[in-house]
């Protein structure tokens, strides 16, 4: 029997913006923009009743931020840092200095979390291209505890994590963080021995800063039970939050068999022979169902994993797991294959994924999405040293 080495990842993800594109919303006090505002400790920036706002979401990349266009990412770096990378060739286009964290690319404009030793916690506004500091907010007013940093400090059983991700409301910058001090105690797993999660809202024009620590709140949502269909027995999917965070594992089972999409809602099917994946797609508040979209295989599959644009879905062999077929969620065009992905993310027409190389780097990789060759190869992250004494 084959082993079963379906894509596992028991770390918590961050509850982060859904990946999305700029959009132009009406909202009023009951929306979400006066939501945030009067959370935020009652210190409301000067919202008017009723107004519009253009609103602009991440577009994820593994261990990165892409702007709409697919031409320029952020990822994050083996030192902690931000790489900005041209996403056609992989040459490197700038570097921060500090530990950093991408948060979004638009308009031209690179947002980044930074901290040095010099310069406390704080937002910087970077132009894409050069790198070029266009301005900084000092975060300081959040007053996040010694531990909560950027650097991740590791001190014998006990290190931090520290995740962030932020979107873009009109002139406004919404950004949330949570922060893990995690420990190792005895024989047990690693735990969480303090944790802190905020949200900030950074006035881009006048500098004003309004913030509030709160208590840890749920993962999003990534997968709903499905409804149920005469006849028809859904699989369960495989999907993860989207973020930038960087992942050691692809995305756990989910308990739900219904992809949440935005609007849409789209659950899996197997044929008797497993060689064909039926996808079953129907609208959120209307509940009208678009016609069903066949999946040909040609090979029993495995396990259905659904990738962070939620575009595309991965097919992986029951014959040799190492491999994933690729296919359009809107077309079910087949669109190449992957070994041993850990993260995928498809953004304009090229695909983009992490892989474990067999020295322990994670590295980035990105194809060609019709002719499947490989552009560019980029560290995130680099092999992790000897483990430790063994815990008594």
């Amino acid at each position: 029997m084959t082993p079963d080495t379906s894509p596992t990842d028991g770390s918590r993800h961050s509850s982060a913006p859904r990946r999305g594109r700029a959009s132009t919303a009406r909202r009023d006090r009951t929306g979400f923009a006066a939501v945030a505002a009067a959370l935020l400790c009652g210190q409301a920036l000067s919202i008017p009743s009723s107004f519009a706002i253009t609103v602009v979401e991440p577009t994820y990349l593994p261990a990165g931020v892409s702007d709409i266009a697919g031409t320029l990412g952020c990822l994050r770096s083996p030192e902690g840092g931000v790489d900005a990378v041209d996403l056609k060739s992989g040459r490197s286009l700038w570097r921060s200095d500090a530990r950093a964290r991408p948060l979004l690319l638009t308009g031209g404009r690179a947002f980044l979390l930074e901290e040095s030793a010099k310069q406390p916690l704080r937002l910087v506004v970077r132009t894409a291209q050069d790198g070029r500091q266009v301005r900084a907010y000092d975060l300081a007013s959040l007053a996040l505890p010694p531990w909560a940093s950027l650097s991740e400090q590791r001190e014998a059983r006990q290190w931090t994590e520290f995740e962030a991700a932020a979107r873009l409301m009109g002139d406004k910058l919404e950004i949330h963080y949570i922060v893990t001090r995690r420990q190792v105690s005895g024989m047990a797993g690693p735990g969480a021995a303090a944790q802190v999660e905020g949200v900030a809202l950074v006035a881009l024009d006048s500098g004003r800063i309004a913030g509030q620590i709160g208590p840890p709140s749920p993962p999003p949502l990534v997968s709903e039970p499905a409804p149920p269909m005469a006849g028809v027995r859904f699989v369960a999917l495989h999907a993860r939050p989207a973020d930038a965070r960087i992942v050691l594992g692809g995305p756990p089972a989910n308990a739900g068999t219904a992809l949440i999409a935005g609007e849409r809602r789209m659950a899996f099917e197997l044929s008797r022979d497993a060689k064909t994946v039926l996808v079953h797609r129907w609208s959120y508040a209307g509940g009208s169902r678009e016609p069903v979209l066949r999946l040909e295989h040609g090979q029993p599959t495995d396990a259905v994993w659904v990738t962070l644009d939620r575009r595309h879905v991965l097919l992986r062999r029951a014959s040799d797991q190492r491999f994933y077929d690729l296919y359009s969620l809107d077309s079910a065009k087949s669109e190449g294959k992957l070994e041993a992905p850990v993260d995928v993310a498809v953004v304009g027409q090229r695909v983009y994924w992490t892989t474990r190389e067999s020295k322990g780097r994670l590295v980035l990789a990105a194809s060609n999405l019709e002719a499947g060759r490989k552009l560019w190869r980029h560290t995130v992250r680099r092999a992790e040293g000897p483990p430790g004494e063994p815990i008594p």
